[in-house]
């Protein structure tokens, strides 16, 4: 323990130091770079043998494992107990060696504070790193994504000697701000987004200070036992993996925890630099839209252009939408920790879930954009924001990698368009509660691959490995009644291989008089689930309340017509109340006892041309409810016998033909086509947030001052 309390008064180690900056929202993603090998680094990886790597490599993954499932088991909240979370080590200096991760998007955020902790305090006597200590933060200035995402680090030390860092984040559903559930749609700076902590020292001698614990829990005023609990949560998480590496220095040395660690951040980064390598060089551009921003419908733009070249490829965000006074703004880091989703998931799938991994990848992010905000800009619906890279990320990769021998790792969008369901108030047992309904979120659809259709239901986009909550155990805890929860028909994008269906969930308040929500989205008339080589996209969401029903009365009565989808709900009408239709972004309200609340999950998007789709594969759809008749005679443009689900060929490769001429009589060339689609411009009350018409530039609007 003196020889760890000495890490306070002593010059910084080498193997300590890490890349100095200037900590600010748009310089920390420098810090997703690995730090350069030590001399010390490299001695001890001449500790490993043939053979050490590929065994504790195996087993630093089932300590991973096994801290991430103490993790679940130890939280309360909904997405915490959906495994939307990541239990992670890092090199002394910071760098992730490897992570058991439900969701990848933390891969890169929980780097960023342990780096700012080595810079600001291992040399400051009033803070200092020592065995022992406890860590919490959820400030996306330095390094978080928005403010639910929390997370506890703690220094792993042997011998007096710090040799690593574990760390274990998770989504929190509440943070005290201006609305429940942490994502205020009607934010307009940072100070309207509730708790935010810079990395601080929460615990010392292994275990929380309780005045601190209380100072956390005190800003959670609709949920305080949740934050309470879950912040023991991931101390827990950290605290099993710090305890692992421990004794794994205590069977092997320090020497070799750090030579292994170092090891897989150089296996990452030499393994990706060989496979990228091999992708297509070239230029590549796309675009991807949303349409609003919370409180108002907005169109916005990501405009990206990738240029690949050799071993490294640079993405490039000039021409993206300004920043503007909602909270759909983020920092680059955090957009760059959304394409990790993607980019480990896929392309790196087989690789170790390192920041070597990213060593590839560069990244041009202009300031003023919505994805370089300025530091007090509102930032807790980036993730949000961030389905247009989920989309592009996909888009602009797929012809980099589809006549490679990767090509089986191409894949369109996954289905990111639900919108979120955040409640609060107190559930049927007088407790107060603030969660997120996991439900929708965690069976959204799988983008169609080059091979395959997408899974239905697949899971969560920002944590592929996301389970959908038990049902039963939702309308136990909290105050609803989960009217359907079902597959969506038609949504799932149209192609050659079909995009995985997303669900619908209606939700009706039960035993309480009244139902505090809100639901954000960032697509309605557009989509950003976009296909692939030809595919549909998926189908836009969009919003239903009924108020003022006689649900429970039909329901007393055992009456046979209670809706079972949302198109039941909407065009049968056999329940009473007034209907809204709306935008699926919809600021907080208050529901009452047998309202209806329905939301509508996300598909996957389509790959390849409908025509080219397998009859048989239509047929099937059909039949078990995927689609529609219509979808299959005037998409797929297949003929199946109504009565008999026979299908005529001959019909069908008529069809088909005819569809293919039409396609050439509607076609033009790019010289006849070019002069009218430039004139054509989306309504100028669309357009108050997203910069010049068709430029994206800032036109000094975007952001009042406040």
């Amino acid at each position: 323990m003196e020889l760890s309390m000495q890490l306070a008064a002593q010059p910084t180690p080498e193997h300590l130091k890490v890349t100095p900056l200037d900590v600010t929202p748009s310089e920390v993603i420098r810090w997703t770079k690995p730090e350069p090998i030590s001399a010390l680094e490299e001695q001890c990886l001449g500790e490993l043998k043939p053979g050490d790597y590929e065994i504790y490599d195996e087993k630093l993954a089932n300590f991973l494992d096994e801290a991430r499932e103490i993790f679940i088991r130890s939280g309360v909240s909904g997405l915490l107990r959906s495994g939307d979370l990541i239990v992670s080590i890092y090199t002394a200096n910071g760098d992730l060696a490897s992570a058991s991760a439900g969701t990848y998007l933390h891969c890169v955020t929980a780097m960023l504070p342990i780096k700012f902790v080595l810079q600001s305090y291992l040399n400051d006597d009033t803070v200092g790193i020592r065995e022992g200590d406890i860590f919490y933060a959820n400030e996306a200035r330095y390094g978080g994504i928005h403010n639910p995402d929390q997370m506890a680090f703690m220094p792993v030390f042997h011998e007096g000697e710090l040799i690593a860092w574990t760390a274990a984040l998770a989504h929190q559903p509440e943070t005290g701000a201006v609305e429940p559930g942490g994502m205020p749609l009607s934010a307009r700076t940072r100070d309207d987004e509730g708790m935010k902590l810079t990395p601080f020292k929460i615990g010392e001698d292994y275990a929380i200070r309780k005045d601190l614990l209380d100072m956390i829990v005190n800003y959670i005023g609709r949920a305080p036992r949740m934050q309470a609990i879950d912040t023991r949560a991931r101390v827990t998480g950290a605290d099993r993996l710090r305890r692992r590496m421990q004794q794994l220095a205590a069977e092997r040395g320090g020497a070799f925890v750090r030579g292994m660690l170092r090891q897989l951040v150089i296996k990452a980064e030499t393994a990706a630099r060989q496979r990228v390598a091999k992708w297509n060089d070239g230029i590549y551009r796309t675009h991807v839209f949303c349409d609003t921003i919370g409180r108002e419908i907005a169109l916005k733009r990501a405009t990206v252009m990738a240029i690949k070249k050799g071993d490294q490829v640079t993405f490039d965000l000039t021409g993206t939408s300004p920043e503007n006074d909602s909270s759909y703004n983020c920092f680059p880091h955090v957009l760059a920790a959304h394409a990790a989703i993607i980019i480990y998931a896929y392309a790196f799938h087989d690789l170790p879930v390192s920041n070597g991994a990213l060593a590839v990848f560069d990244w041009i992010v202009p300031e003023g954009t919505f994805f370089n905000a300025s530091p007090d800009a509102a930032v807790s619906n980036g993730p949000l924001l961030n389905s247009l890279t989920l989309s592009f990320i996909p888009k602009i990769m797929a012809p980099m990698l589809y006549d490679s021998e990767y090509r089986d790792l191409v894949g369109a969008c996954n289905g990111n368009t639900t919108g979120v369901l955040v409640f609060g108030g107190r559930n049927q047992y007088g407790i107060p509660v603030a969660d997120v309904d996991a439900a929708p979120l965690n069976s959204e659809g799988q983008g169609a691959r080059a091979d395959m259709d997408g899974v239905d239901a697949y899971g969560f986009p920002w944590c592929h490995s996301g389970r959908a909550p038990d049902v039963e155990d939702t309308e136990t805890e909290y105050q609803f009644l989960r009217l359907f929860y079902r597959l969506r028909r038609d949504h799932g994008g149209f192609g050659t291989f079909r995009g995985g269906a997303g669900t619908e969930v209606g939700v009706a308040p039960r035993h309480v008089p009244s139902f505090p929500w809100l639901q954000g989205s960032r697509n309605c008339n557009i989509t950003c689930a976009l296909g692939l080589f030809g595919g549909y996209p998926a189908g836009s969401g969009f919003g239903i309340h009924v108020r003022g029903t006689n649900l429970w009365e039909k329901m007393a009565r055992g009456d046979d017509d209670i809706p079972a989808s949302s198109i039941d709900l909407v065009t049968k009408r056999a329940v009473a109340g007034e209907y809204l239709i709306e935008h699926p972004s919809r600021s907080k309200r208050v529901g009452m006892n047998g309202d209806i609340i329905a939301t509508l999950s996300g598909g996957g998007g389509g790959y390849g041309d409908v025509l080219k789709r397998d009859p048989g594969r239509v047929r099937e759809d059909l039949k078990s409810g995927l689609i529609s008749a219509w979808t299959a005679r005037h998409v797929y443009h297949v003929k199946i016998d109504a009565e008999t689900s026979e299908i005529d060929t001959e019909a069908t490769e008529r069809a088909r033909a005819a569809e293919k001429q039409a396609r050439l009589e509607r076609g033009k060339p790019w010289r006849e086509f070019m002069p009218g689609w430039s004139k054509l411009k989306p309504p100028q009350e669309a357009l108050a947030h997203f910069g010049s018409w068709p430029g994206g530039e800032p036109t000094g609007a975007a952001r009042e001052e406040s």
